[in-house]
């Protein structure tokens, strides 16, 4: 029994890890080609994966309609800027800028055009949900602080 567990557990890791692999297929592709182009050692080009990855796990978890999603987006755009500049030397830095910079200015417009379309279809997501904006699933009634009752305290 122990046996079939461990040969189950080995085939549903190895397909985590296969998967992860294809999803990050595009984000090594992209590093690969900053890598060549900056003329980057094996572990500054991994560094760089790490970044690209991060931005775009970032931007994944905001979601589209929401209040703050420029301003949140332009903050991960500053992260990623900000990341840049520590990993590379100025030079390879204004290298990077140049070849890659106008890329990922027109990514972020890309994104920017996508919420707005979201935003124009459905609308901004509430930003803070309060009580008073709870529906009631069952009567389609919305509650108020009045209709909410304390446990022991109704006659």
């Amino acid at each position: 029994m122990k046996r079939i567990l461990s040969i189950v557990l080995v085939f549903v890791s190895l397909s985590a890890v296969a998967q992860l692999k294809e999803n990050d297929l595009e984000l090594k592709e992209q590093a690969a080609i900053i890598k060549k182009e900056l003329s980057l050692d094996d572990k500054t080009g991994h560094l760089i994966y790490n970044v690209l990855y991060h931005v775009k796990t970032r931007i994944a978890d905001i979601p589209l309609g929401h209040g703050n999603y420029k301003k949140l987006i332009s903050y991960i755009d500053e992260e990623r800027v900000s990341m840049m500049k520590s990993l590379l030397t100025v030079d390879k830095f204004k290298q990077y800028e140049t070849a890659f910079g106008p890329d990922e200015k027109q990514k972020i417009t890309n994104i920017l055009a996508k919420n707005a379309e979201y935003v124009k279809n459905n609308g901004v997501l509430v930003k803070k949900v309060s009580l008073v904006d709870l529906d009631d699933k069952f009567t389609g009634e919305k509650e108020n602080d009045s209709s909410i009752s304390t446990m022991g305290n109704e006659e």
